[in-house]
C-alpha cells in the first residue's frame, strides 16, 4: 500500500533567504556600457568542491526565481538545501547534454569549477516547472549554453583574494561573439591556490580551462564544439568530537594532517581530472520547429587519499583511546589532557613516527606497517541527445527529447606513498583475525596471494560498474490570456552490473567475473498552470509523479569485494505538489509558496567498524520514506531609484516516515546476515538547516557603486544520527526509565547561527584610443562580519557504539563548524 501523506497538517519551522532585484540576476544594467555594474562573489566564480555536499549556490544564483536567487547565496555558510532536497533531485544539463554522475545521480559541478565567466548563460526552473531541454525534477532544472554566440564579446583578466578554502584566483576569458566570417570563439582559463586554507592543513590548487568553437553554416545550422575540464588538488578537513575543539580551544581543529620533517602534510587529499567534450548541431527546420542534437564523450579520474595500516596503533590523532575522556584513571587523564594541550604531536598525525616505525620493517626485509591508500575512480562515458520543438499554434506547443548514456567506471585502491615502507602484502587483516589458521579467506586476490604491492600497485579491491541507460519525455504547454497549463511524461530504462576483477577469498565464487544485470524502468508525469487573476497577480499550481532507479553504487553488499546484489531492490517514487501566489506590482515583488513532497522506498547503505562483531560491515536500509513541506516566501521592495530591500523566509519541516528495514552484512562472511528495523519515524532528515531567514538593503549610487548588507538566521539543523542506536538491540536491557535509554535514541540538534553580510563594488570605465571602452570592476565582500565561529554547520553521530555499557560518551559525536569571518575581493578588468 502507497504511504502518502497529503496536505491534511503542515508543520512549519523557519526558513530563510536573500534576494536580488529581479533586474540584477548576474549583472546589473547600467548607464556606463548598457551593461552592468557587476556585483561578484565567490559562488559567481566557483561551485562548491566537495563532492558529498554538492552545493548549488552559484548555479541556482542566476535565476530570475525571486526565492530562488536568496537561497542560493545568504545560507551558503549553513548549507542550506531547498526544500531539503538532496542534490540528485535537482536535474543539470550543459548545451542539452545532462551533467551528473550516472552511479549516484548527483551533478557533477566540480567539472566545471572556476570557470563562471563562461557559464553565465543559465536557463533555471524552479521546482516542478516546465523546461524545454528537459523532463526535470522536484530540486528544479539547469541548463547552461555555452555558444560563443551567445556569450558576451569581450577580452577579461581577474584577479581574486580571500581567505576562504583558497587565497588567490586568476582568471582570463576571450570571446570574439559571432564575428562576419560567421565563426565564434570563446577561450576561459583560470587557477585558484593557496598553501593553507581556512583550516589548517588544507592546501588547495585548482586549474582550469575552456574552449568553444561555432561555425554558422547557414540560416538554418549551426555547428559548436565545446571542452573543459578542472583539474583540482586539496587537502580536505575532517571533523572532530567536541572535546577535542575544547582540548585545543580551535574549534577548525583538523585531525587529517601531521608534520613531515617539518613541513605539514594532509593525508587526505581529493584530486581528479575529468574533461569534457561535446559536439552540438542547431538546425531551425522553419519559423515553428527547431532541432537540436548533441554528443558528449567524458572520461577522467578522482581520487581521495587515507591513512591505512596493518597490525600496528591507530594513527589517527583523534582516535577515542587518546582521548583524556577514555582514560578512567586521573593521572592518567591528566597526562594525556597535558599532551593534547601542549604537543602537537599528539593533537596531529605524526608522520615522522610512521617513517620511522616503516623504516625498522624494512630493515627486517618486513612489509610496511603504515600506508596512505589513494581509492581512485576512473570512468568514461557518452551521451548522445536529441531535443526538439513544434508550435503547433500559436497557443499550442509540443517540445520533447531523447537521450542515451553509456557509462562504464573502474573502482580500485592503489598505493599512494608507502611511507618509507618497502612493501604492502595484499591481505584483509579482519578476515586473518576472524579465521585463524585460513590462509584463502584472508587473501584479497587468491589469483595472486601474498602479493607484495609497491607505490602505485592496486590492492584491496578492483572492479567496474557498467550502467547502460536510455529514455525519452514529451511535454506540452497551452497559453491563453488568462490563464497557462502544460502536461509532462517521461519513460526510461536503467542497467547496471558490476565485473570483479579480482577473486576475493572470502567470497571465491561471487567476486570474479560479471554479476547479475539489473534493470530498472522508471517513468514520471508532472503538470501545472498559471491563473492569471489580473496582469499583476497570479497564481500557480504544479504536481508531480516520478520513479527512479536505485543508485547503481548503493544496490551491490559491499560492491568493493563481491557481485552480491542488494535483496528486494526496488525504485523509489517521489510525489510532489506545490502552489505559488506571486504578485508583480511596479515596486513591489512578492511570492509564496507551499509544498508538500513525499519521498519513498529509498535504499541507503552505510558501512562502519562494527563493535559488537568487531568487524567491518554494511548496514543496508531499504523502504525508507520521508516527507518534505512547507512554505517559502521573498519580497523585494523598490524603494526609490538607488535603494532596494529585500527579504525572505522558509519554514519546512522533513522527516522520515517509516521504520525501515535493515540488514547488517559483515564484509569478511564471519557471520550472517542480521536484520533490525530502525526506529526513526519522525526523526529529522539531516544536512540542511530546516529554518532560515534573511533580510537585505541595497544601494546603488549613480556614480556606478553599490552597498549591500544583509542579515541572515539559520536555525533547525539536526545532526545525522547512527541508525543502530535506534534498534531494538542498542536498548537492550536498559530500562523503560532508565535515562540512558532517551539519551540512546535521541536525535541531537545543532545550534541556530545570525549572521551578517556586507559587500561593497565600484565599476570604472576609461575611454581608450582605439575607440574601445575598459572597465574595472572592483567588488570587496565579507561574510559573517561579526565572526560567529559557535556555528555548527554539520556533523554526525559515530557508527561505533557501546553495546556492552550503552555508554554514548564512549564514541561522542563529530562535528563541523562554519567559517568565521572570510573576505572576498575581486578585481577584473574588461575590455
Amino acid at each position: 500500500m502507497m504511504r502518502y501523506k497529503g496536505w491534511l497538517i503542515i508543520f512549519l519551522t523557519g526558513i530563510a533567504i536573500k534576494t536580488y532585484g529581479q533586474t540584477l540576476a548576474d549583472t546589473t544594467k547600467s548607464q556606463v556600457d548598457g551593461e552592468a555594474i557587476t556585483e561578484v562573489t565567490a559562488e559567481d566564480l566557483d561551485f562548491e568542491e566537495d563532492k558529498s555536499t554538492q552545493n548549488i549556490a552559484g548555479l541556482l544564483r542566476s535565476s530570475g526565481d525571486v526565492f530562488t536567487r536568496a537561497t542560493s547565496y545568504q545560507f551558503r555558510i549553513g548549507r542550506f538545501r531547498p526544500r531539503g532536497y538532496d542534490s540528485k533531485y535537482l536535474s543539470v544539463s550543459m548545451n542539452n547534454i545532462p551533467m551528473l554522475n550516472p552511479e549516484t545521480d548527483i551533478p557533477t559541478w566540480y567539472e566545471w569549477g572556476g570557470l563562471n565567466d563562461v557559464m553565465r548563460n543559465r536557463e533555471h526552473i524552479p521546482g516542478l516547472g516546465a523546461g524545454g531541454f528537459s523532463f526535470g525534477n522536484i530540486g528544479g532544472s539547469s541548463n547552461i549554453e555555452t555558444r560563443p554566440s551567445m556569450q558576451r564579446a569581450q577580452s577579461k583578466l581577474t584577479y581574486s583574494n580571500t581567505n576562504g578554502a583558497y587565497r588567490q584566483r586568476v582568471a582570463a576569458t576571450y570571446s570574439t561573439g559571432m564575428m562576419d566570417d560567421k565563426w565564434g570563439f570563446t577561450f576561459s582559463s583560470s587557477r585558484r591556490w593557496a598553501n593553507e586554507g581556512y583550516i589548517d592543513g588544507t592546501f588547495y590548487d585548482a586549474y582550469a580551462w575552456f574552449a568553444a568553437a561555432e561555425r554558422k553554416l547557414n540560416e538554418k545550422h549551426s555547428l559548436v564544439f565545446t571542452t573543459f575540464g578542472s583539474p583540482s588538488s586539496s587537502g580536505m578537513r575532517g571533523a572532530s568530537t567536541q572535546e577535542a575543539y575544547d582540548l585545543l580551544d580551535n574549534q577548525y581543529y583538523n585531525p587529517y594532517w601531521g608534520y613531515q620533517d617539518g613541513k605539514k602534510r594532509n593525508s587526505r587529499v581529493r584530486s581528479g581530472f575529468e574533461p569534457n567534450f561535446m559536439i552540438n548541431h542547431y538546425w531551425k527546420i522553419s519559423s515553428i520547429t527547431s532541432l537540436t542534437g548533441a554528443i558528449g564523450y567524458s572520461f577522467g579520474t578522482s581520487g581521495y587519499t587515507s591513512l591505512d595500516w596493518y597490525d600496528a596503533p591507530d594513527p589517527r590523532p583523534d582516535y577515542y583511546r587518546y582521548m583524556p575522556s577514555f582514560f578512567e584513571d586521573q593521572t592518567a587523564k591528566d597526562a594525556a589532557t597535558e599532551l593534547w594541550k601542549n604537543d602537537e604531536e599528539r593533537s596531529q598525525i605524526n608522520f615522522d613516527q610512521l617513517y620511522y616505525i616503516n623504516k625498522l620493517m624494512a630493515d627486517e626485509g618486513k612489509q610496511a606497517k603504515y600506508i596512505i591508500g589513494n581509492r581512485k575512480d576512473d570512468h568514461s562515458q557518452i551521451v548522445g541527445n536529441i531535443i526538439a520543438h513544434h508550435a503547433l499554434s500559436d497557443q499550442l506547443k509540443l517540445q520533447g527529447g531523447a537521450d542515451l548514456q553509456i557509462y562504464s567506471s573502474n573502482h580500485y585502491k592503489e598505493i599512494d606513498d608507502l611511507l618509507g615502507g618497502a612493501y604492502w602484502v595484499d591481505i584483509d587483516q579482519y578476515a586473518e583475525r576472524d579465521f585463524i589458521g585460513d590462509t584463502l579467506k584472508l587473501q584479497n586476490d587468491l589469483n595472486n596471494p601474498d602479493q607484495k604491492i609497491y607505490d602505485g600497485g592496486k590492492y584491496g579491491y578492483n572492479y567496474n560498474i557498467n550502467i547502460n541507460s536510455g529514455g525519452g519525455w514529451l511535454q506540452s504547454t497551452y497559453t491563453r490570456e488568462k490563464y497557462d497549463v502544460y502536461g509532462a511524461i517521461n519513460a526510461r530504462n536503467t542497467s547496471f552490473y558490476r565485473t570483479g576483477k579480482m577473486k576475493n577469498g572470502r567470497y571465491p565464487d561471487n567476486s570474479l567475473g560479471k554479476s547479475e544485470v539489473s534493470n530498472f524502468f522508471t517513468y514520471g508525469v508532472k503538470g501545472g498552470g498559471t491563473y492569471k487573476i489580473t496582469g499583476r497577480h497570479y497564481v500557480t499550481a504544479n504536481a508531480i509523479y516520478l520513479t527512479l532507479p536505485p543508485a547503481a553504487r548503493d544496490a551491490f553488499v559491499s560492491a568493493n569485494i563481491k557481485n552480491e546484489l542488494i535483496k528486494n531492490l526496488t525504485t523509489e517514487k517521489v510525489i510532489s505538489e506545490d502552489v505559488t501566489y506571486t504578485v508583480s506590482l511596479p515596486k513591489i515583488t512578492t511570492a509564496l509558496t507551499v509544498y508538500n513532497t513525499n519521498i519513498l522506498d529509498r535504499t541507503d547503505q552505510i558501512s562502519f567498524y562494527h563493535d559488537e562483531y568487531r568487524t567491518f560491515v554494511h548496514l543496508i536500509m531499504n523502504n525508507i520514506d520521508e516527507v518534505h513541506r512547507g512554505l517559502e516566501w521573498a519580497a523585494e521592495i523598490k524603494a526609490s531609484p538607488s535603494v532596494e530591500l529585500s527579504s525572505a523566509v522558509s519554514l519546512g519541516q522533513y522527516l522520515y516516515t517509516s521504520r525501515p528495514n535493515a540488514v547488517i552484512s559483515t564484509e569478511n562472511g564471519s557471520r550472517n546476515d542480521t536484520t533490525e528495523i530502525i526506529y526513526q519515524r519522525n526523526f529529522f532528515v539531516p544536512g540542511s538547516p530546516q529554518s532560515a531567514a534573511t533580510a537585505g538593503i541595497s544601494y546603488r549610487h549613480p556614480k556606478f557603486w553599490f552597498l549591500n548588507a544583509d542579515v541572515n538566521y539559520l536555525g533547525n539543523n539536526y545532526l545525522s544520527f547512527n541508525p543502530e542506536r535506534r534498534t531494538l538491540n542498542a536498548v537492550f536491557m536498559v530500562g523503560e526509565d532508565d535515562p540512558r535509554r532517551l539519551q540512546i535514541t535521541k536525535q541531537k540538534q545543532l545550534n541556530d547561527a545570525f549572521t551578517l553580510d556586507l559587500s561593497l563594488g565600484k565599476s570604472l570605465m576609461f575611454n581608450l584610443p582605439d575607440a574601445r571602452r575598459l572597465f574595472i570592476n572592483i567588488n570587496f565582500s565579507v561574510n559573517n562580519v561579526l565572526g560567529v565561529d559557535t556555528y555548527k554547520t554539520g556533523g554526525f553521530e559515530q557508527m561505533r557504539f557501546d553495546f556492552t555499557e550503552k555508554n554514548i560518551d564512549k564514541f561522542p559525536p563529530k562535528y563541523y563548524y562554519g567559517f568565521g569571518r572570510t573576505y572576498y575581493l575581486n578585481i577584473n578588468f574588461r575590455i
